[in-house]
């Protein structure tokens, strides 16, 4: 079962506003620097631009988006009262933002104190986050599977930050030993623990919410989350004692847990009860595909001794699977709050018997319109395949696939801020008549 929702809990409209407008910014950001260094930036997967680019999507954009989405859900679904909400929000997304801002910059610049910088912003706004939201989930009394899921998510962010800082700190002090065996565990931790963990926490709800489908098998529920945390437990022991057995085994379960939730999850959209398509939708089905497709090329390296490039599996975690299932959840999430608030706000007009003095809300696929948010996905759509092939072969398709990113991302920033203009425009509307 779903969780009941709680409408009157809704943070103010700009607490999750300013994360997710701001995760944009990062993967143009991105793209800029992908354009400016040419395919030479993937000839190794350590060089000082490729750091950058990768921090600048998982930080600047997944971390952004992911945060402020929570803020936004927590409250809705579990019913979770965040205690001052505008301060609390600044004071995780103004460090995050200028850390993951600094972080980037230090690789590019190779300037060793902006390392130490970083690492003191984003332990602040991780901290903050982690600490005040787990102790608020485990005070819910709501039970449903989605807040154990989403304790699970937190304590993979903090594995996955503890690991990056302590990454930083090497970088950041010569006096200070540089454990980069640490670096596929903190990579491991941020994308399959925390983003994967949160994602299939969040998309119990949304799918059958916004989609209109059935339910997630409830041993799908019950068994997915702590499948997924086992098996990066497994996977770091196997890392830090180089169990080579282990590891394959662990890898092998996270590959099965990856392809039954795209499974599931195709079927439900297949099968939903709204024949409606929306945009929201495709970047779902997009996003499942690229699991499968992250799955079948572990297969072939690991079953055939195929050699594919490592970039292909960032290219399709992050971009195909992690970016495009929060690009699509914002198409839901930004009109969903604008229309909350403005229909809030009607009713306190009929509360004070001031009928005619209401706003017009439009339905939420006129807030972002349907046409706007289809143009963006085709441009995302284009970015994933020219990326999936530049890691072949980077001399033809870079150029348009890093262009086809800045295209999407530029898209996307501008359908955000004219969604958020129109919100700004009714409010202040309801405002000369209050």
């Amino acid at each position: 079962m779903r969780a009941d929702l709680s409408l009157q809990q809704a943070p103010p409209f700009s607490v999750p506003a300013r994360f997710l407008v701001s995760a944009p910014l990062f993967g143009i950001l991105a793209a800029l620097i992908l354009l400016w260094n040419g395919p030479e930036i993937i000839s190794h997967r350590w060089t000082p631009e490729i750091l950058a680019v990768t921090h600048f999507l998982t930080l600047g954009f997944l971390a952004m988006s992911m945060l402020g989405a929570m803020l936004q859900l927590l409250p809705v679904l579990m019913g979770m009262i965040i205690p001052r909400p505008i301060f609390f929000s600044s004071l995780v997304h103004t460090p995050l933002f200028l850390g993951s801002l600094i972080l980037g910059m230090a690789w590019l610049l190779q300037v060793d104190k902006l390392f130490i910088i970083a690492a003191a912003l984003l332990s602040l706004s991780f901290t903050v986050f982690i600490v005040v939201v787990a102790e608020r989930l485990l005070r819910s009394a709501n039970r449903h599977v989605t807040r154990s899921m989403m304790l699970l998510a937190l304590l993979a962010l903090f594995i996955t930050a503890a690991l990056g800082i302590t990454l930083s700190m090497g970088y950041g002090w010569q006096s200070f030993p540089l454990a980069r065996q640490l670096t596929d565990l903190h990579l491991s931790w941020g994308l399959f623990g925390w983003v994967l963990l949160l994602i299939i926490s969040v998309a119990y709800q949304v799918i059958p919410m916004f989609q209109i489908t059935d339910e997630y098998p409830v041993l799908h529920q019950r068994l997915m989350g702590w499948t997924v945390f086992v098996a990066m437990l497994n996977l770091s022991m196997a890392y830090l004692w180089q169990l080579e057995n282990l590891k394959t085994i662990s890898i092998a379960l996270l590959a099965v847990c990856l392809m039954v939730f795209a499974l599931a999850t195709l079927w439900l959209l297949h099968k939903r009860r709204r024949q409606l398509v929306d945009t929201t939708m495709r970047f779902w089905q997009l996003a499942m595909v690229s699991l499968l497709l992250l799955t079948s090329c572990w297969l072939l390296t690991h079953l055939i001794n195929i050699e594919l490039s490592i970039f292909l599996y960032g290219v399709l975690m992050i971009n195909g699977f992690a970016m495009t299932t929060i690009n699509g959840m914002m198409y839901k999430i930004i009109p969903f709050i604008i229309w909350l608030h403005l229909s809030v706000h009607n009713k306190n007009l009929r509360n004070k018997d001031k009928r005619d003095s209401q706003v017009k809300v439009p339905h939420m696929r006129k807030i972002i319109p349907e046409a706007a948010g289809l143009w963006q996905f085709r441009f995302h759509l284009v970015s994933v395949i020219l990326l999936i092939v530049a890691t072949q072969w980077p001399f033809w398709f870079f150029y348009p696939a890093a262009l086809a990113l800045a295209a999407s991302q530029t898209f996307l920033l501008f359908n955000l801020l004219k969604a958020v203009r129109f919100y700004n425009t009714r409010l202040n509307e309801l405002s000369t008549i209050i």
